[in-house]
């Protein structure tokens, strides 16, 4: 029988060079840097946009205390949250438009509103800008029930009614 020796030769596994090694380490570097710079100002890009977009919106919209003033009374009557559903569906939420003095807006100086709670009613009284007297008013009403507008009240609707809210224009004082 024959005996196989086998030799353990060494294998040469070759180094790589510094050489290499350190131009691996720079291009990789660059990439990095490069992703970076290029991922930094597209961020900071749309950030900005957004900024000027929300800042933009901020200053057209009016605000509370500055532009106008709500108070709310006799809150015991009806819920809040009944009366700024309803008020917001009569438009009278519409802020922008109530502030508006062009022909197309609503240019109101002042607009109380008083609830009928037998007939579940709000009737509106609106002031526009310039009003001389007490006497100076469109009136206006919404339906709590059918959720529509009432059109034709007489000044004698809101006699007695107990007021709920009133919504004031500050710009114009």
């Amino acid at each position: 029988m024959k005996k196989f020796h086998f030799k353990q030769r060494a294998v040469n596994k070759s180094k790589p060079s510094y050489f290499r090694v350190i131009i691996a380490v720079i291009i990789l570097v660059i990439i990095i840097a490069s992703l970076l710079f290029i991922f930094h100002n597209k961020q900071s890009s749309v950030s900005h946009s957004e900024t000027s977009q929300s800042s933009s919106q901020v200053t057209n919209q009016p605000r509370e205390n500055k532009d106008y003033r709500i108070q709310y009374s006799n809150s015991s009557l009806i819920k809040r949250s009944t009366l700024k559903i309803a008020l917001k569906n009569a438009g009278l939420f519409d802020f922008k438009y109530l502030l508006n003095t062009s022909d197309d807006g609503g240019n109101d100086a002042k607009i109380l509103v008083y609830y009928n709670q037998t007939n579940q009613q709000l009737v509106f009284k609106f002031y526009q800008n310039g009003y001389q007297s007490d006497n100076d008013y469109q009136i206006g009403g919404y339906d709590l029930q059918k959720q529509t507008g009432i059109h034709g009240l007489q000044p004698s609707a809101f006699n007695g009614l107990p007021l709920v809210y009133t919504w004031e224009n500050l710009q114009t004082k």
